[in-house]
């Protein structure tokens, strides 16, 4: 019996491989049985469907013989489950809630896809965080400022020394116009919030402390033995405080994209109640 099995499903693997690939007899081969197991079939298009096409020959092969095995196992103990199963109510039981919940979730993502489709303008985005912002907290200590890498020989270090603590535009044109050819590393971020520790992991600079450390530091100067590093804090907030918006904008719009889905489904849940009761579809009973 096991070589008729294997015998059927090389001669079909064969076949397929043989079949063209285009014109309407196509869509008569993929009628083309492999298999039978008592009134369930296997098809050519099953196999199509899961078999990936850029497989090599002896890969397909070797492909197609472990899933006709596999589907032929999942037949024969599907229909001796079926013939010896004892709690078969509470089986349709959950099937029939399982299928209700499928329809149900199907129906939502696509009343969803079409509502979501709708965009929504940076005003509702913060208008949505001023009504919340005290739920959004920062996790990290964040900083505004300015950073520099200068090599410790560089002719325009003692410049740079003094630029970068002024925080002026004067100064930071200074800093631009000298950097390319006297400096290793630049960043400016006066009008942009970054993370304290993504900035102290290009710097010799160990924190233990970083409300401290963010307290008593605007000028912050290190070195070792082949750059200077610099780095002036214009403004800072520290872990628990209210989190600024253009910080966690694409936080933001993850939670209020969730925050519309609710909302919706709730109003959808609502309207389908009240037109029930008004269309009396609903009866409620006394005790």
């Amino acid at each position: 019996m096991k070589n008729r099995i294997y015998i059927i499903f090389l001669l079909a693997f064969a076949f397929l491989l043989s079949c063209s690939k285009g014109g309407t007899g196509d869509v008569q081969q993929e009628q083309v049985p492999i298999v039978t197991v008592r009134d369930k079939t296997l098809y050519k298009s099953e196999l199509n469907n899961v078999i990936p096409q850029t497989l090599s020959s002896e890969d397909s092969i070797a492909a197609v013989q472990t899933y006709v095995k596999m589907w032929i196992n999942d037949q024969l103990m599907y229909d001796k489950a079926q013939k010896n199963i004892v709690n078969k109510e509470d089986i349709e039981r959950l099937v029939a809630d399982y299928r209700k919940s499928l329809i149900t979730n199907l129906y939502q993502e696509q009343l969803l896809k079409v509502q979501l489709s709708k965009s929504f303008s940076d005003k509702e985005l913060e208008s949505f965080y001023e009504s919340n912002k005290d739920k959004f907290k920062l996790k990290e200590n964040i900083i505004k400022g300015l950073y520099l890498k200068v090599p410790v020989d560089s002719k325009e270090l003692n410049n740079f020394l003094k630029w970068y603590k002024q925080s002026t535009d004067a100064a930071v044109e200074n800093i631009e116009k000298n950097t390319l050819q006297n400096a290793v590393g630049y960043e400016y971020f006066y009008n942009k919030w970054v993370a304290l520790n993504d900035i102290a992991d290009n710097m010799p600079l160990s924190i233990n402390n970083g409300d401290e450390f963010l307290r008593t530091n605007k000028n912050v100067e290190v070195r070792d033995s082949s750059f200077v590093y610099l780095l002036n804090i214009k403004e800072y907030k520290t872990i628990g405080s209210e989190a600024p918006f253009e910080y966690i904008k694409n936080q933001l719009i993850e939670v209020y994209t969730e925050q519309r889905k609710s909302d919706y489904l709730k109003k959808v849940q609502q309207d389908l109640y009240d037109k029930a009761v008004s269309d009396e579809e609903i009866k409620f009973y006394d005790k």
